[in-house]
């Protein structure tokens, strides 16, 4: 008896919360229409690749300035990745033309800088070691 007690008692509350969350209604943005991911169009895709991709080689090649080796490399990223912070802006432009809703525009944009983020703190560690080492 007193484990039935028990379970009910904490598995109540446990109903009670679940009901009250209700994750499955769709995304609505500031204009009260609904979002769905699938009606971006294949040239705004496009856009976007190329835009991150130009993102992407800019960091690249901003991070090969022979500048950047006599600090660190936490401090050489920062100032790589806000120095192509302007060619990360035109993928929020596009967006936002396409009538994605900012929530989902700010985790796009936060999960591609941070993921570069990391590759090129990656490399730029590893290329310090190497000229610590002597490789370089």
């Amino acid at each position: 008896m007193k484990k039935i007690l028990f379970c009910l008692f904490f598995l109540l509350p446990l109903s009670a919360c679940a009901a009250a969350t209700d994750t499955s209604k769709p995304l609505k943005d500031s204009k009260n229409t609904t979002w769905n991911g699938s009606i971006l169009s294949d040239s705004v895709i496009a856009q976007v690749q190329k835009a991150k991709q130009d993102y992407r080689h800019c960091v690249y090649t901003e991070a090969q300035k022979k500048g950047y080796t006599k600090i660190d490399t936490r401090v050489t990223t920062d100032a790589v990745i806000k120095q192509c912070e302007p060619q990360l802006s035109k993928i929020h432009s596009i967006f936002t033309k396409s009538g994605v809703p900012d929530v989902i525009i700010g985790r796009f944009l936060k999960k591609t800088r941070i993921t570069l983020t990391r590759k090129i703190l990656k490399s730029l560690m590893f290329a310090e070691a190497s000229r610590k080492a002597g490789v370089y």
